[in-house]
């Protein structure tokens, strides 16, 4: 089983989802591989990857408004930590630095490149 640490997401999303009418003790499955229709949850694109949602328990204490992260880098999963901001030119060296490159043409059945989160025509 790969280490999911070591793995690199899709961005989707540059900032966080707000997410209402949450209920303490839900189950929610959110995506860290960033390749869910369904941002920030799981829909199951992860298929194929070897990137696994992340379970999380909706906390006791009630709150209106959650921030829940949506560029799939924050160090509080699943809650934005704003890790988004300046992460846009780590994104782009870790694109043109991976020692994959070359591969990115012929990702197939993987969906994306899990050494830099490299995605073909997202």
């Amino acid at each position: 089983m790969t280490d999911q640490s070591t793995l690199k997401p899709h961005v989707p999303t540059y900032g966080p989802c707000s997410i209402r009418d949450l209920k303490p003790g839900e189950i929610k499955l959110w995506c860290t591989c960033g390749l869910s229709k369904k941002q920030p949850w799981c829909d199951g694109s992860h298929t194929g990857t070897s990137f696994r949602p992340l379970k999380w328990i909706v906390p006791e204490h009630a709150q209106t408004v959650y921030l829940i992260c949506a560029c799939k880098y924050t160090k509080r999963s699943p809650i934005c930590d704003a890790t988004h901001i300046g992460l846009t030119s780590t994104i782009r060296e870790q694109i043109e630095g991976c020692p994959l490159k070359q591969e990115h043409s012929n990702i197939g059945d993987k969906k994306l490149c899990e050494q830099c989160g490299f995605v073909p025509d997202w």
